[in-house]
């Protein structure tokens, strides 16, 4: 784990050129629930080679995709954890907000030895990356909004 004391992410805002177009058309497809081991991931609508894996791949050329999903979560939707680590999935984690209207608080909440140590918040269009390893959490921890103003969040893992 993270020892070196360091915590590095890269916070990219205005990332898409056209994200209302691209909203529209992930809200035009479907969510659904993935198992995965114990947990039951809801609401997950995968993607493939779309706008922002080729700017993660356009950033991070030395690294492939692992996963890229886009989730909805409504306002209290029963989630399978809140602080954790992606240390399994791959080495950085990129998350993509994708909702105009959220609520002020909401965004993520990063920790070193269990404390709050940056916390980013929630903006139309913002993209974060960070290292898979660091602990982190929703800002908000049941989710907001429902039907197509839940919280929307695209997350891409890569790994070296």
């Amino acid at each position: 784990s993270n020892n070196s004391g360091f915590m590095n992410i890269l916070v990219l805002d205005h990332l898409l050129v056209n994200p209302d177009k691209y909203v529209e058309k992930v809200l035009e497809g479907e969510f659904v629930d993935v198992e995965d081991g114990d947990y039951t991931f809801k609401g997950i609508q995968v993607r493939d080679n779309d706008e922002l894996a080729i700017i993660v791949k356009s950033i991070y050329p030395e690294y492939r995709i692992v996963y890229n999903f886009i989730r909805q979560s409504p306002e209290f939707q029963k989630e399978p954890n809140f602080k954790h680590t992606d240390e399994m999935m791959g080495d950085k984690t990129v998350l993509l907000y994708l909702n105009k209207k959220h609520p002020k608080e909401a965004g993520t909440t990063l920790y070193e030895e269990g404390d709050p140590a940056c916390t980013i918040y929630y903006k139309y269009n913002r993209m974060v990356v960070f290292d898979s390893e660091i602990c982190h959490s929703r800002n908000l921890k049941d989710n907001f909004g429902s039907g197509n103003n839940s919280r929307l969040v695209q997350v891409i893992f890569i790994r070296k």
